[in-house]
C-alpha cells in the first residue's frame, strides 16, 4: 500500500487523453475516439524510501552548462546499449538507441549509480503509457544533488517514433520551446492500434507527416503518434511487450497510480 501523503514532482509531461470511455482491449474491431484534447498533468512522484545509492567516486554535478561535454565524456566511457528492467510483473528488455547520446549517456549514469532502483512506476494510463523514474523522497533528493540539477537537450530523430514498447523522455510543456527532457522521469508506450483512417485523423489534427513505414508500424504494433516531434525518444523494448501491458492494465487510483506498488530495478547487460 502506498504512502497517502504524495508529495508532488516539478514536472509536466504531455498527456493526450481519450474523451468517453477506454474501449476494450478484447474487443478488436473497438478503435479510440480521435476526440483528443491536450493536458498538462502534474505528476506525483513515489513517497518511498530509497536505498543507498552506489554514486559513482569523482562524479561531477550535471549542470545545463556542462552536461554536454561531461555526458559525451561519460558516453564515450560507457558505451553499453542493452538494459534489463526489473519489475514485479516481469522483467523488459530495452536497447537504447545511439542516435541519441546525450540521454543514452544520462540513462546508463543513472542506472550504474542505483539512481532508479527502488522507484516505481506511478503513473500508468491503459492503452496509453506506463511512467516512473522519480522520487521525492527525502534520501533520494540527496543522491538527486549529487547527479545534478539540469535538463536534456531534445534529440528527437523522425525515426524514432513512438511505436509500443518506446523509452522515452518526459519533459516541461510550459516555457521550453526547445523541447528541452527531464533528468529523471521516464515513460514506455503501450499505446494501441490505429486505423489507415484514425491514422489520417491524427496527422490533420497534430500537423504529422507520418511515413508510410511507420503508418505500417503504428497499424500493426501500435503506438502513440501525437507524441512524435514532441518527447525524445531513446530506446525500444526488444523483449518483454507482456510486461508492459500487465503494468498498464493493473488498477489504478484516481490519479492513475497503481494500486500495487510496481518497483523498477535495472541491470546493465552490455
Amino acid at each position: 500500500m502506498k504512502n497517502t501523503a504524495l508529495h508532488k514532482a516539478n514536472y509536466f509531461v504531455f498527456a493526450v487523453l481519450i474523451i468517453g470511455p477506454f474501449v476494450s482491449c478484447h474487443n478488436p474491431e473497438s478503435r479510440p475516439n480521435l476526440a483528443h484534447k491536450k493536458e498538462q498533468i502534474l505528476l506525483p512522484a513515489p513517497n518511498k524510501t530509497a536505498p543507498k545509492s552506489k554514486l559513482t567516486k569523482r562524479l561531477v554535478p550535471l549542470t545545463d552548462e556542462n552536461l554536454v561535454t561531461e555526458l559525451t565524456k561519460y558516453g564515450t566511457e560507457n558505451r553499453e546499449t542493452m538494459v534489463m528492467m526489473k519489475t514485479p510483473k516481469g522483467t523488459i528488455k530495452i536497447k537504447l538507441y545511439e542516435n541519441t547520446p546525450l540521454h543514452r549517456a544520462n540513462f546508463i549514469r543513472l542506472i550504474k549509480n542505483d539512481f532508479y532502483k527502488g522507484t516505481m512506476f506511478y503513473r500508468v494510463i491503459n492503452h496509453f503509457m506506463i511512467q516512473g523514474g522519480d522520487s521525492d523522497d527525502w534520501e533520494r533528493q540527496t543522491i538527486k544533488q549529487k547527479m545534478g540539477s539540469y535538463t536534456l537537450p531534445a534529440e528527437i530523430n523522425k525515426e524514432n517514433i513512438h511505436k509500443k514498447g518506446a523509452l522515452s523522455m518526459a519533459r516541461e510543456y510550459e516555457n521550453n520551446p526547445e523541447k528541452r527532457s527531464v533528468s529523471f522521469e521516464f515513460f514506455i508506450v503501450q499505446g494501441t492500434k490505429y486505423t489507415d483512417g484514425e491514422l489520417l485523423g491524427a496527422q490533420q489534427q497534430y500537423k504529422l507527416n507520418i511515413s508510410p513505414e511507420n503508418k505500417t508500424i503504428y497499424k500493426t504494433l501500435g503506438g502513440t503518434p501525437h507524441l512524435d516531434g514532441q518527447h525524445t525518444v531513446f530506446g525500444q523494448v526488444v523483449e518483454g511487450y507482456d510486461v508492459i501491458d500487465s503494468i498498464a492494465g493493473c488498477k489504478v487510483d484516481e490519479g492513475n497510480w497503481p494500486i500495487e506498488n510496481i518497483t523498477i530495478d535495472f541491470e546493465i547487460i552490455n
